[in-house]
């Protein structure tokens, strides 16, 4: 795929709105992983990696939803190391060795199954995703992207944004999220989460959006 202008606003659009990128961010400003999944794997499994892409329905084999509790439980980071590299008879998963380097292929697997799989359940971030899903995706959107308010008001900023990487610390996010009302106006739904299950959202946006933003930027998240 030729590398143009039109290529790197789309891989920065898509890396915003999964979280791991600012806005206006350049595609040289992503992850690795990230653009080598856009360039390679997102035609077939989508820019969400949930399989939901125009090349779907064309498919015999429907592509991966990296996003399901069955992507988690079965895939390892060594099976899809070998898949990538390999392919999958009677499949369109060809393998990628021809375009890919050893290290390529492991950055492209490593992104997936950070930005995509779900968290070990029973963990305190699969906790925190649970909650933050209920409570505030609504807003927050599902990776962080933040949405337009009901009213029409301003559309909540991105997780990630630059503004919340650099002036968002732990101990204000927990504060923010035990506060009723929530913001100007807006109270959680009931019931008020609690300290731990509160840190425990806390603990799943920074590790899903606003830490892997930073570190893709080699910057350290402020005061975790």
């Amino acid at each position: 795929m030729a590398d143009t202008p039109r290529l790197r606003r789309r891989l920065a659009a898509a890396a915003l709105l999964l979280g791991l990128a600012p806005a206006g961010a350049s595609a040289e400003g992503v992850h690795p992983g990230a653009e080598r999944f856009l360039r390679t794997c997102s035609a077939c499994h989508g820019e969400k990696g949930d399989g939901r892409s125009r090349a779907s329905a064309t498919l015999k084999t429907p592509p991966r939803d990296f996003t399901t509790e069955e992507a988690r439980t079965n895939l390892s980071r060594e099976y899809m190391i070998a898949i990538v590299r390999d392919g999958r008879p009677h499949t369109a998963m060809v393998g990628r060795t021809e375009r890919l380097s050893q290290r390529e292929i492991e950055d492209v697997v490593d992104f997936i199954r950070a930005a995509f799989l779900p968290p070990e359940p029973g963990t305190a971030l699969a906790q925190g995703r649970e909650r933050y899903r209920k409570s505030c995706a609504a807003c927050h959107g599902d990776r962080g992207q933040g949405l337009p308010t009901r009213a029409g008001g301003p559309a909540v900023p991105p997780l990630a944004a630059a503004r919340a990487r650099a002036g968002l610390t732990a101990k204000e996010m927990l504060e923010a999220t035990l506060r009723d009302p929530h913001a100007p106006g807006f109270s959680l739904p009931a019931p008020q989460p609690d300290a731990p299950e509160a840190q425990a959202v806390v603990d799943y946006v920074r590790s899903a959006f606003i830490e892997a933003a930073a570190l893709r930027r080699g910057a350290e998240p402020k005061d975790r």
